[in-house]
């Protein structure tokens, strides 16, 4: 199978995943654009396979129909409750999948195990990176850079991160990579989600003059929070 084929069969998949997890939740379309702030629209297409999106609203989506990020790319044969772990070979990792609006592809490196907590992807920034955007989400990141050099942007500060750089921080904080380097930069990154309901804290232009007061005022009441815990 080529790497076409197995991408739009993972996207077919997750797609599926996303529509049935939902309906076992009794939620329409409508309820869940009201629980995420994502358009109905968008949601439709993205339970048809139709549409990609960025791992932060995955993790808001799965946490309101009350499934593991991880359950979205495990297969049907996948590893059983009895199970102590998941193993997934070199040649059995599913192939990058592309997210326009973030500039990044991720690749999700172990899924599948009942019950896990933790999610690992493989994010490629590539050279010519443009993305320019914040995202938030609930629960724990590391970031740990593989290859190349990333301009990590955590709320209003901005850090530079290279090869063997590792970055622990909380999600809820407004953040966002871009590759600053020559070559595709690598990082491999590890969300553990919270436990309540998945939330997303908005998209935000880079901080400037035109960024809304609002969005600052978020990022640093979830930076004092963090802090004080």
């Amino acid at each position: 199978m080529d790497e076409s084929s197995e991408t739009h069969q993972l996207v077919q998949a997750v797609a599926a995943r996303l529509r049935e997890a939902r309906r076992a939740q009794r939620l329409t379309l409508r309820a869940l654009s009201d629980k995420t702030g994502l358009s109905e629209p968008f949601l439709s297409r993205l339970e048809r396979g139709r549409v990609s999106t960025s791992i932060a609203n995955l993790i808001l989506i799965t946490r309101i129909v009350g499934i593991e990020l991880g359950q979205l790319f495990r297969d049907a044969a996948g590893t059983t409750a009895t199970q102590h772990y998941t193993l997934v070979r070199a040649s059995e990792r599913r192939a990058p999948e592309a997210v326009p609006a973030t500039g990044y592809s991720y690749q999700p490196m172990a899924t599948g195990w009942p019950g896990q907590r933790m999610d690992a992807f493989l994010l490629t920034f590539p050279v010519k990176n443009r993305a320019d955007v914040l995202t938030s989400h609930e629960g724990d990141e590391l970031s740990f850079v593989l290859q190349g050099e990333i301009l990590f942007q955590l709320g209003d500060e901005k850090i530079p991160l290279r090869a063997g750089d590792c970055l622990y921080f909380n999600a809820e904080i407004p953040h966002m990579g871009k590759n600053v380097g020559r070559v595709d930069a690598k990082v491999l990154m590890v969300a553990a989600p919270g436990r309540g309901p998945g939330r997303e804290l908005g998209w935000w232009r880079a901080p400037g003059p035109g960024r809304p007061v609002a969005a600052r005022r978020r990022a640093r009441r979830a930076s004092r929070t963090r802090s004080d815990t």
